[in-house]
């Protein structure tokens, strides 16, 4: 309902601008006699173009300022979703799965841009079942029912976001991955938490503009074009809330599920893995589309407040597929390159299966044998291993 009537918001909108279109014009025609039809054409291409802006502008101001819809209990109950709250009083959703034994090993899983927590239970919740592992998928700011945080960075959400779902779960040491944007974050938890993280594993990486410039490497998808939380917030640049409504919110789950789906020649096959994709991708702008705008902020995504090479992780997982295409795989390799040579124990995978973005999220690495959690408790034993061997 309550997306029907954004739907129908955004209709009236259009009526009202397609009408000023033809009272301008009539205007134009009515005053301008017998002028060339040329120049008509232009004014009237340039007055619908600035009506089309203006219909981006007004409903991107209308979705900035309705914010988000409050958390939906219905998708709470229906997901097995667990709401928590922060030290800042900010509601934060997560997903259990795999293992009950609460003295067995941890795993986070975190997900990437658009989607949320369910989409990275279900890539794993199998495999951590069978290998005995408590799984946690956490739903990022602004996505799922997670509440937004205008303008934070990514060093902070380890002490916030995390840091109350560890409290909520009594969890000391654990392992965590992300897959795409959820790298960032995994990292993040390595840097503030230090030993207490037993194993890093990062699927699809990417690295902040900073670092990437100084190494001389090219950053992810879009890193030098997207708009900073402060530029987001001027009003001739609301047409990105607008723009972003249509493709992660109206057009859901079809249009960004397809996107996926194009970009890797054999992902259409995994027919399990396209079903996850749209039911994330349909669920993680149940609270609206203005959370995951704001997430979208260069500041967010590109300049995440701490160094990731400054990280002393032992155990750590690199899986970067060279067919990507949203994260260079350069980035993988110089990582893995990068940490071994600082003493990590690392596991480097780069296979083209043609599944692009989503190669380590196919059904062959979703089963447990094949899995970044078995990855991360065999470096475990090995990094163990040779801890007892230095001595």
């Amino acid at each position: 309902m309550k997306k029907l009537l954004r739907i129908i918001k955004y209709i009236f909108v259009g009526i009202i601008s397609l009408y000023l279109i033809f009272i301008i014009g009539g205007l134009i025609i009515k005053n301008q006699g017998q002028s060339e039809i040329l120049l008509r054409i232009i004014k009237y291409i340039f007055v619908g173009i600035i009506s089309i802006y203006l219909i981006f502008i007004i409903g991107g101001l209308i979705i900035k300022n309705q914010g988000q819809s409050e958390i939906n209990e219905d998708s709470v109950k229906k997901d097995n979703a667990k709401i928590i709250t922060d030290k800042y009083g900010r509601k934060i959703e997560y997903f259990t799965y795999g293992s009950s034994d609460q003295n067995a090993a941890v795993i986070i899983n975190m997900h990437g841009s658009g989607l949320d927590g369910t989409f990275e239970k279900a890539v794993n919740q199998s495999a951590c079942k069978e290998l005995g592992v408590r799984g946690i998928s956490i739903s990022l700011p602004g996505v799922g029912n997670t509440d937004m945080k205008i303008g934070r960075k990514v060093i902070d959400w380890a002490s916030e976001d995390l840091q109350a779902v560890l409290d909520a779960e009594n969890v000391d040491t654990f392992m965590i991955t992300g897959h795409s944007q959820g790298n960032p974050h995994a990292m993040a938890a390595a840097y503030h938490f230090k030993d207490r993280v037993t194993g890093l594993g990062l699927n699809a990486p990417l690295l902040p503009n900073d670092v990437t410039d100084e190494i001389g490497i090219a950053g992810a998808l879009a890193n030098e074009s997207l708009k900073t939380t402060a530029q987001l917030d001027e009003i001739h640049n609301a047409y990105w809330f607008f723009g972003l409504y249509l493709y992660v919110d109206l057009f859901a789950p079809y249009a960004p599920t397809e996107t996926l789906v194009s970009m890797g020649k054999n992902v259409k096959n995994d027919t399990i893995l396209v079903e996850m994709m749209r039911h994330t991708f349909g669920r993680s702008m149940i609270r609206g589309s203005a959370g995951n705008t704001w997430e979208s902020a260069l500041d967010v995504a590109y300049l995440w407040g701490f160094d990731p090479r400054e990280i002393d992780t032992k155990n750590i997982c690199v899986w970067h597929a060279s067919d990507d295409t949203a994260c260079p795989p350069e980035i993988g390799a110089w990582l893995a390159k990068y940490y071994k040579e600082k003493g990590a124990h690392v596991n480097f995978k780069n296979n083209d299966i043609g599944f692009n973005h989503m190669t380590f999220c196919s059904s062959y690495y979703r089963e447990a044998n094949h899995s970044m959690v078995k990855a991360l408790l065999d470096g475990q034993k090995k990094t163990l291993a040779n801890k007892v061997y230095s001595k």
